[in-house]
């Protein structure tokens, strides 16, 4: 098994402190397992975008492929495209 070294900071003591009292049977090492695998379980089920965006790529998506789109092909069309919305 690989050792990881910490220097103990006064940020990471607090850090410690805050999760001994909420893990009181747990040793510091156990501890910081803990918080690495609650901290990669967020990161690994955190979704890109949020509800409502989900629904307008989607939508998005949805008119392309009906056609509904508008083609822009340089930085004047665009410009223009945006002033008109």
């Amino acid at each position: 098994m690989s050792q990881i070294r910490l220097n103990r900071t006064t940020e990471l003591e607090e850090v410690l402190a805050f999760l001994r009292n909420k893990y009181h049977l747990l040793s510091e090492a156990e501890i910081i397992k803990v918080a690495l695998a609650e901290k990669y379980s967020k990161e690994v089920s955190a979704p890109l975008v949020d509800e409502k965006t989900e629904k307008l790529i989607a939508q998005g998506i949805k008119d392309f492929k009906s056609g509904l789109f508008t083609a822009v092909k340089t930085d004047k069309e665009l410009d223009t495209y945006l002033k008109n919305l």
